[in-house]
């Protein structure tokens, strides 16, 4: 049973907004390509249950499962722009002070 995020949680709403579209998307591209729900929650390894939550755009399914169903359809690189080397590397080093003899520990 998936883990059930309270109503009240605060997400902000443009990542509810996004969730939404990709949702949209989803369920638009399945159906222009004609793939039955039974078919692509097969395929997407996931309950149709899940499959129908996605389409409806609910937050509480798991992001990966609406990356995998947009990997499946060939939307992902649409839909979730890859960011770019600079956004993933981190210039912050931490460093440790060494103050006389006494142990930093």
């Amino acid at each position: 049973m998936p883990k059930k995020i309270p109503e009240n949680a605060a997400i902000h709403p443009f990542a509810l907004d996004k969730i939404s579209m990709w949702g949209k998307a989803i369920s638009a591209q399945r159906k222009l390509r004609r793939i039955t729900m039974r078919d692509f929650s097969h395929r997407a390894n996931i309950s149709l249950n899940t499959l129908q939550r996605i389409e409806r755009g609910e937050h509480s399914v798991l992001a990966g499962n609406y990356l995998n169903a947009m990997s499946i359809l060939g939307i992902l690189d649409k839909l979730c722009i890859t960011p770019d080397h600079s956004m993933m590397v981190s210039y912050v080093e931490r460093v440790r002070v060494v103050r006389g003899d006494q142990d930093y520990f």
